[in-house]
């Protein structure tokens, strides 16, 4: 079976051979838009709309595909941006997209990181240097690659943060970094609730996205299976009281960062002389190995040994998990979960042994990489695999992703490189 297979055979391609074919198929999908947005391009610059009668190329657009206003305004932008020489109507005279263009071309960033790049850059001070427009541009293309637009936003917002930055007269710079601006109004109420606006800084405002996040998601209820019933804003209501109650009882954080889950594997005294290879283990929502070998990378191992009427004979040290001078080291190399395009911080990762503890018994730094919960199941269940090059850690994808399978590194955490004005 090939990326050519119909429709009615599809039902007879192995796993593998189908993911290949979605891959394939998406990116054809990436390479026809850029197709199409060469195609629009030409067709604004000749001004196709008016001569065929219509209002202007949008309106062209609107009504011979069939496709909202919008949409049709945004493919313009799109090929406006990455056009070698911009002479279209309406548009800033930037230097072109050209990595954009090329990796959409190549079928490598798809419509919403193109979206994501050019909206960026259409906001782009006057006052940045070409060259440093053509590194920021790279560096955020160099992300799509690996990660979801989502991630790509979430640069960008960096990205124009330090514009404004270099952008700004010192003594702004100076005022802002000196002053930053947050402010708390808060009323109370006489039934000892409180109502509060207010505003924050853009680094202290990334910090509460990021701990927001994770929690405010919608999740079912475990017993009935319903869905989230809760508005967005009762979610993030509900996070923020998490958020609080946790800054509450801060004396037990460094307990909490520097120790998870207490896993305890028992084994009778004569399972272990009969040198017995497995144990009964009854642990809650883990049916297999692998399984349990994902939920040891969070938890300590406590070795014991009891008689044979539960006396306990022998109660080991844990050995298993990292330090919280480890912890600290990890937070510093990896900055977070070192899955490609994964944005999420350190504080809601877990160490995962890139060799099995069970094989070698380490836990150093350089056998260690940190993993949000999604990517730890993925490198545990899927055919993702993560190894060590030097002292970083490196991701392989599997065939269907990459025929090469060549090695990965995150770089949704690298925020672009701070660029010093010339004087």
């Amino acid at each position: 079976m090939s990326e050519q297979t119909p429709a009615s055979q599809l039902w007879q391609v192995p796993d593998g051979d189908l993911a290949a074919i979605v891959m394939a198929r998406e990116e054809k999908l990436r390479t026809a838009y850029a197709e199409m947005l060469a195609a629009v391009g030409e067709a604004e610059q000749r001004g196709l709309g008016k001569s065929l009668g219509f209002k202007d190329t949008s309106a062209f657009l609107t009504d011979a595909l069939r496709i909202f206003r919008r949409e049709a305004r945004q493919r313009i932008d799109h090929a406006a941006a990455m056009m070698p020489s911009s002479s279209l109507t309406g548009v800033p005279q930037h230097p072109p997209l050209a990595a954009t263009g090329g990796a959409l071309t190549a079928g490598d960033i798809n419509t919403e990181h193109v979206q994501a790049i050019t909206a960026i850059f259409q906001a782009c001070p006057a006052g940045i240097p070409a060259e440093q427009r053509e590194e920021d541009e790279q560096i955020l293309v160099d992300l799509a690659r690996q990660a979801g637009p989502e991630a790509v936003r979430k640069a960008c917002r960096r990205l124009h943060a330090i514009w404004d930055q270099d952008t700004a007269p010192p003594e702004d710079k100076d005022r802002e970094q000196a002053n930053p601006s947050r402010r708390l109004n808060i009323t109370h109420r006489r039934d000892g609730s409180i109502r509060f606006n207010g505003e924050l800084d853009p680094e202290t405002a990334e910090t509460l996205d990021g701990l927001l996040g994770p929690l405010a998601k919608p999740h079912k209820n475990p017993d009935t299976g319903e869905h989230d019933s809760r508005t967005a804003a009762e979610r993030n209501g509900d996070a923020l009281a998490e958020i609080i109650a946790i800054a509450a009882r801060c004396d037990e954080l460094a307990t909490q960062g520097g120790e998870r889950a207490v896993m305890i594997v028992s084994v009778t005294l004569a399972e272990l002389e009969d040198r017995a290879r497995h144990a009964f283990l009854d642990v809650p929502g883990v049916s297999n190995v692998d399984g349990l070998r994902r939920l040891a990378c969070e938890a300590k191992v406590v070795p014991a040994i009891f008689g044979n009427k539960a006396a306990p004979l022998y109660v080991g040290d844990a050995s298993r998990f990292a330090t919280p001078a480890q912890r600290r080291y990890l937070a510093v190399r990896d900055a977070g979960c070192a899955f490609p395009g994964c944005a999420r911080g350190p504080k809601w990762t877990t160490p995962h042994h890139v060799v099995a503890w069970s094989v070698d018994k380490r836990s150093d730094v350089d056998n260690l990489v940190l993993l949000c919960a999604r990517h730890h199941r993925m490198v545990h269940h899927t055919s993702w695999e993560v190894r060590m090059n030097g002292h970083l850690p490196e991701f392989i994808p599997p065939p269907w992703i990459d025929r090469e399978r060549k090695p990965m590194r995150n770089l949704a955490h690298a925020p672009p490189p701070r660029h010093q004005q010339a004087a």
